[in-house]
């Protein structure tokens, strides 16, 4: 081996005397410019999906670089929904959008810009550390790895999407502390310890923007090992301070856990977000797990079609009577096989597939659950290790010196190389143009996972947000039609799907077919029994019927489920008026003003059941706080 190294060297000096017709900055402005070709478009998209989650409506991140001190001490959800207990901790992810609200104000073509610049610097990065990784290798062949890594169409989600800024920035601070944990040559292995500690930062950097960047902690000392000739013990002393970073990381996550609310909740992950929720036995399970593995290798090699989502049921619960979960297995145990291999033999191949394996193990579901059951972003960095080993398995199968590019069949292994990256191209452009807004984005995924039952009502919801705003009659007829039509799909796939049985509810309720309003309102409840806004509205419309009692009952289900929900204590405060339950009515009128809910109504009610009670004085009483309220209000 070390034989072998010293020719690919002494061949690297040889060939870096030749002319390679083209230099390395030139190479480096032409991979900068196909990323601009591919995702340029995207500048010019609007906010979609989850980016309110961490970004538009993210309470710490509106106040931009004054939140600063909350993304660090809470979870990363908890000042959007007020989550608890077990979350994404990412605060550098928040840090950078607080940023974009401090200097572009929530402008979404500002944040998709700086998408695509870091991307380039990702892509400008990984070509710096494939030298560093691989010095005998002619700059060509490491420049169409790089390439293909750029064009890889299942990207497009993780550029095109702003929330997606978490996994760019994750690939980012992780490439970087690869570079300064590996020496700058190979033959200067001196324990530079300035550097190994800044690549511990770089990398604690990576962790608190995605968690999945914890695989580094792994992947930095095993290039190191296996390219570096290093023996197992000064590599684990070498890795100590990586060791620290993730102990850092992992106490500031636990802390944000637990700050303010005790004992961390445990997060229950539903099958509609996850298949393997669902699965009735460990052999189910096991076999489901084998197929999403088989269908992340698919994603890797053919990436066509691509959706947003790929929940319940685009990838169904199998067993080991399906062909799928034994495909995953052979493919994953024919990998492993070829890496144990030639670890020693061919270590570039080797270590390609343990990085995917080893990357792509936080989300993919083998070990742990996650709050997905596949997706494309998942991949981003795990998908390096499919354009290193494309590119290394085609040049061993067709002979090609990697240390000066040459060989017979150089032309062909170029030609090859080239039209895999065109083709790639072309899909991701098209795949980036269906980020351009909710409504393209998930009228894509309606059609490339059409047994998604989150795809589907994703577009119904979109129809309907059209016609609440359509004023042409029978245009508003046509979209209202599509919108139930795409929620119905949605429940035929998935009957529990409580939010869409809960909104096919609701445009029954805009077109007045209360009958129908009620069949799904009740539909959703059944999924879901303290859906509150399923409960208020068929309370609502009980009231309407005059049917006070039955609305009550549904009013009072809503207050079980959310005592200071303000629709709800209003509600009540109402429908008890209406049935002749004074006290009642004042109980949930001083509840609504206990929890600050001063409207006119509430007041009204008030006043006017302490007058049916026959007491004037708290009648009056009332009637004094309503005026002064109302001035108050006034004068704000």
């Amino acid at each position: 081996m070390q034989q072998n190294k010293k020719k690919l060297n002494q061949a690297s000096v040889v060939s870096d005397k030749k002319s390679t017709g083209i230099s390395n900055f030139s190479i480096r402005v032409i991979l900068a410019l196909l990323a601009i070709v591919l995702y340029i478009q995207s500048v010019g998209f609007e906010f979609t999906l989850d980016d309110d989650i961490f970004y538009q409506k993210h309470e710490s991140v509106q106040k931009g670089l004054a939140g600063f001190t909350e993304f660090f001490s809470y979870g990363s959800m908890n000042k959007f929904d007020r989550s608890v207990g077990v979350q994404p901790y990412r605060p550098f992810t928040l840090l950078s959008f607080a940023i974009d609200k401090q200097m572009f104000d929530n402008s979404a073509s500002s944040s998709h810009f700086v998408n695509v610049l870091l991307y380039i610097l990702i892509v400008q990065l990984l070509f710096t550390l494939l030298f560093r990784l691989f010095p005998e290798v002619h700059q060509l062949i490491l420049a169409f790895v790089a390439s293909l890594f750029l064009v890889h169409p299942i990207h497009s989600e993780v550029v095109s999407s702003i929330k997606s800024r978490d996994e760019i920035l994750a690939a980012l601070f992780g490439i970087m502390a690869w570079i300064k944990f590996l020496p700058a040559k190979k033959e200067d292995i001196s324990n530079n310890s300035a550097r190994t500690i800044f690549a511990a930062l770089l990398l604690l950097f990576a962790m608190f923007s995605k968690e999945s960047a914890i695989a580094f902690v792994v992947i930095l000392p095993l290039s190191y090992y296996m390219f570096f000739d290093q023996k197992i013990k000064s590599v684990l002393i070498k890795s100590l301070p990586l060791l620290l970073s993730m102990g850092i990381y992992l106490m500031m996550r636990e802390h944000a856990m637990y700050n303010g609310v005790g004992v961390p909740h445990t997060m229950k992950i539903p099958m509609l977000d996850n298949v393997l929720a669902g699965s009735t036995n460990f052999a189910q399970m096991v076999a489901t797990k084998m197929e999403i593995l088989f269908y992340y290798v698919k994603l890797l090699f053919v990436p066509w079609p691509l959706s947003w989502d790929y929940s319940f049921n685009q990838i169904p619960l199998v067993g080991w009577t399906d062909v799928l979960p034994w495909m995953g297995l052979i493919m994953y145990a024919g990998l492993a096989f070829v890496a144990i291999l030639n670890f020693k033999k061919k270590p570039v191949i080797a270590f390609a597939i343990l990085f995917y394996f080893i990357t792509s193990l936080p989300t993919n579901n083998l070990l742990l659950m996650n709050g997905a059951t596949l997706a494309e972003r998942f991949m981003f960095v795990p998908s390096f290790a499919f354009a290193l080993l494309a590119v290394f398995v085609l040049s061993e199968i067709l002979k090609i010196n990697l240390s000066d590019f040459s060989g017979t069949k150089k032309k062909i292994f170029t030609q090859i190389v080239l039209v895999l990256l065109f083709v790639f191209s072309g899909m991701s452009i098209v795949r980036c143009g269906d980020w351009k807004n909710n409504f393209t984005l998930f009228e894509s995924g309606a059609s490339n996972a059409p047994q998604s039952s989150r795809t589907n009502a994703a577009l119904g919801s979109e129809y309907m947000n059209l016609a609440e705003k359509e004023v042409d009659a029978e245009v508003k007829k046509d979209l209202i039609q599509k919108s139930i039509k795409y929620y119905k799909k949605s429940l035929d796939i998935f009957p529990d799907n409580s939010d869409a049985s809960y909104k096919v509810g609701l445009i029954f309720s805009m077109i007045s077919d209360t009958a129908n309003a009620i069949k799904y309102y009740k539909m959703s409840l059944a999924a879901t029994p303290g859906q509150i806004f399923a409960l208020n509205n068929l309370g609502s419309i009980y009231a309407s019927r005059n049917e006070y009692d039955s609305a009550a009952v549904y009013f009072a289900r809503s207050y079980q489920a959310d005592s200071s929900n303000e629709m709800t204590i209003t509600n009540l405060e109402v429908v008890n008026y209406l049935r002749g339950n004074f006290d009642q009515c004042i109980y949930y009128g001083n509840r609504a003003l206990q929890l600050d809910i001063k409207t006119p109504k509430v007041y009204q009610l008030l006043v006017q059941a302490w007058t049916r009670k026959g007491n004037n004085e708290m009648a009056s009483k009332y009637t004094d706080l309503l005026n002064s309220n109302n001035k108050f209000n006034l004068n704000q």
